[in-house]
């Protein structure tokens, strides 16, 4: 997987090369935006696009090769988004962060504590959650499972039902704000 870090002056200025949208059954219109090396953003319904409309490079349909993985994800097939392509663009902090939550396995969880001891900065788990809200590439980038100490959901910039929908659809069992202990391992 290729990961580029961009300056501080470039954090919010992704080399995209398309934007479009995609029908994810169960969830709504997503809006991505890609460049060569892979996806830059994806906007859940109801979020900030990264570009106002008119703007940024070319509307288009998006690439099989990030459409169809996240199609058969929301059908229900046995599918890790966090497999598709990525062009990560933020502090190195953060891409460290990002590039940690792309190694939780589909179906399981892990607590920002475990996330910040896996990016070296065991103390930081105030930040894991900042980086996580700045988080600029949805599901593929699976910020959705990561869980608070005590298998409490946390948040989600998207919204704890939408990130409800997302630990369900990887066939994690949850309860009102909790995963339910025992049915899978905390990582």
């Amino acid at each position: 997987m290729k990961h580029k870090v961009t300056t501080p002056e470039r954090r919010n200025q992704p080399d995209a090369t398309g934007q479009g949208e995609l029908l994810a059954s169960g969830l709504g219109v997503l809006w991505l935006v890609w460049s060569d090396l892979g996806l830059t953003h994806l906007a859940l319904p109801g979020r900030p696009r990264p570009f106002a409309p008119g703007e940024g490079p070319p509307t288009g349909p998006v690439p099989a090769r990030f459409g169809e993985p996240l199609l058969r994800y929301f059908a229900g097939e046995n599918v890790d988004p966090a497999r598709i392509p990525v062009d990560l663009s933020g502090t190195r902090f953060q891409v460290r962060v990002w590039q940690a939550l792309r190694c939780i396995p589909r179906g399981a969880v892990r607590t920002y504590a475990g996330v910040a001891a896996d990016v070296g900065s065991p103390r930081a788990m105030r930040a894991v959650g900042a980086a996580n809200a700045r988080n600029p590439i949805a599901i593929v980038v699976p910020c959705h499972r990561v869980v608070e100490t005590g298998h409490r959901l946390g948040g989600y910039t998207g919204g704890l039902d939408r990130k409800r929908l997302l630990l369900r659809l990887e066939g994690v069992h949850v309860e009102s704000d909790r995963v339910l202990p025992g049915q899978l391992d905390l990582l």
